[in-house]
Order: C-alpha cells, then sequence, then structure tokens
C-alpha cells in the first residue's frame, strides 16, 4: 500500500475540479489559488474546535447514554455550526471586487472542495493503523466513498455560505442560504451515522443541497441584475430641435425628455386649417359662379 498514491487519491476531487475551473471558466489563477489556501487554512481552527469539543461530548457515549436527540445536537454543533460558520469567515477573505458572481461562486465551491479534501486526507491517517491490521480495502472504501458523498457535500454548502457572504457584501443577505448550509450539513451526518435504509437519506440530503444551491444563486443573482438595471443611465433626445425646446429631468436615472413647446405646434395647425378653408371657399365660389353663367 502506497501511503504517497493514497494521500493523491484524497485530493483527486481537488486536481481535477481546479483544472477543470481554470480550462473552462473565466476565473484567475489567483482566485483559484486564494480559494484553496483558504480551504487548507479554514481545517486547523475547525479541527481545533471539534477536538476540543469531543472532551465536553465523547461521541462513543452518545447515541447509547443520550439516545438520537442528542447524536442530533451534537452533529449540529460540530459539523453544522462549527463547519459552516468558519466556512463562511473565511470565504469573506476572498475578494470580489473585480470577479463576477458566478466566478465567486465557484471559487467558494472549490474552497469546500479543498476542505473536504484535506479532511479525507485526515481521516486516511487516522484510519491507517486499521488498514494495516484488516487490508487495504478499508482505505480504498473510505476514500472513494467520501468522494461522492462528503466532498460533494462539503463543496455545495460552501457554495451556500458563498452566496450568503455575496449577499451580505451586495446589501441585501440571503440569511437563509447560510442556514440550509447548516441544516443539510447536518442532516447529512446525522443520517450517515445509521445503517440500512435510513442511510440512503444521505443521499436525499445532497439533491437537495444542489437544490438549494441553484435556487439561492438565481435569486441572489437576480436581485443584483435588478439593482443594476435600475442604476443605469438612459439619455433621449428628439433628433430634430427647435428653438422652443425645454429640457427637464424626470428622475435621479438621468433620463432627459426634449418637450416641444405647445403654442408652437399650434400656430402652424392654425394657419394650415385657414389655407384649407379658404381653397375651400374659393372652389366653393368659384361653383356658385359657374352655376350661375
Amino acid at each position: 500500500m502506497n501511503i504517497y498514491f493514497l494521500l493523491g487519491l484524497c485530493f483527486l476531487p481537488f486536481i481535477l475540479c481546479f483544472a477543470g475551473f481554470k480550462l473552462f471558466s473565466s476565473v484567475k489563477m489567483s482566485s483559484l489559488v486564494l480559494s484553496s489556501l483558504s480551504g487548507l487554512i479554514a481545517v486547523l481552527p475547525i479541527t481545533f474546535l471539534q477536538f476540543y469539543f469531543s472532551f465536553l461530548v465523547p461521541s462513543s457515549n452518545v447515541p447509547e447514554k443520550y439516545g438520537i436527540l442528542m447524536l442530533f445536537v451534537k452533529i449540529l454543533i460540530f459539523n453544522g455550526i462549527v463547519e459552516e460558520l468558519f466556512k463562511t469567515l473565511f470565504i469573506a477573505l476572498i475578494p470580489s471586487k473585480k470577479i463576477k458572481f458566478r466566478q465567486f461562486l465557484i471559487c467558494s465551491m472549490l474552497f469546500g472542495l479543498c476542505l473536504a479534501s484535506f479532511e479525507s486526507a485526515v481521516y486516511f491517517l487516522r484510519n491507517i493503523q486499521d488498514a494495516s491490521q484488516r487490508g487495504a480495502e478499508i482505505i480504498y472504501t473510505l476514500i472513494f466513498a467520501r468522494i461522492f458523498t462528503s466532498d460533494l457535500i462539503h463543496m455545495l454548502c460552501a457554495g451556500l455560505c458563498g452566496i450568503f457572504v455575496w449577499s451580505v457584501r451586495n446589501g441585501k443577505a440571503d440569511i437563509l442560504a447560510l442556514l440550509f448550509a447548516i441544516f443539510i450539513h447536518t442532516a447529512f451526518n446525522f443520517f450517515g451515522n445509521f445503517s440500512g435504509n435510513a442511510r440512503w437519506f444521505s443521499a436525499v440530503t445532497l439533491l437537495f443541497a444542489a437544490v438549494e444551491c441553484r435556487v439561492h444563486y438565481q435569486k441572489c443573482s437576480g436581485k443584483k441584475d435588478s439593482s443594476s438595471d435600475e442604476n443605469e443611465t438612459i439619455i433621449v433626445f428628439q433628433q430634430n430641435e427647435e428653438p422652443g425646446e425645454k429640457r427637464r429631468k424626470l428622475s435621479s436615472s438621468a433620463v432627459v425628455i426634449s418637450e416641444t413647446n405647445p403654442d408652437e405646434e399650434k400656430k402652424p395647425a392654425k394657419k394650415a386649417s385657414s389655407k384649407k378653408t379658404d381653397s375651400h371657399n374659393d372652389k366653393t365660389i368659384a361653383g356658385i359662379s359657374l352655376n350661375k353663367d
């Protein structure tokens, strides 16, 4: 069993996504690297707090001694609140002034995937002694299971945290995005502790996370588009200007409308109408004189 190969296998999803985002998106290399480094650094405070809380609530005694409710509370604190709040804090370090919303979401998801890959490496090193006794199959099962489950949930929840950070920076905080990230991560780990059919609810949380990430992305991008449309400056000019024109500003969006003096519009109309009546009278008089003749 090659340890370096297994460590590389833990980071394989991150490497593939990093290369894919660089090749098929417009995100700069500096933003991708900064997001990856933030994901690695975020592991340190998360691991420290989880290690500290593990002494307060030993994981081995939670299900038997305290029951299902206490297990849910433990997972909510350990995985939901601690991990997602620290994800949000470190995602906030990613600059967003010169990138678009879609690019910032990609950086946030890469952040979560890097964190998840490092976490898989920690689980691998923790279980390497069991692998030497029970065989390498347990390690391969652990790594591949996390690639298609835990890595995805970390990436999608980090995307929701990134949407929350972006919404706060743009003045309309989408607090539901952060709450859904905490709830989804908690539900995923909670159902993962069961065996049998109940374990499949973890897969349902993955689908729910993907849907919520899409919904909140559209919601936040729609708000930004509408706000940008309101601030657009539209100037309307009349092609043929006359000396009696007046210009006035209707709103703060600097809409300028050219307006013609109504008195000047009426004068030509009156002259035209008088000419028509005169010509009509001449024809009538001519007709009468002809009849008389």
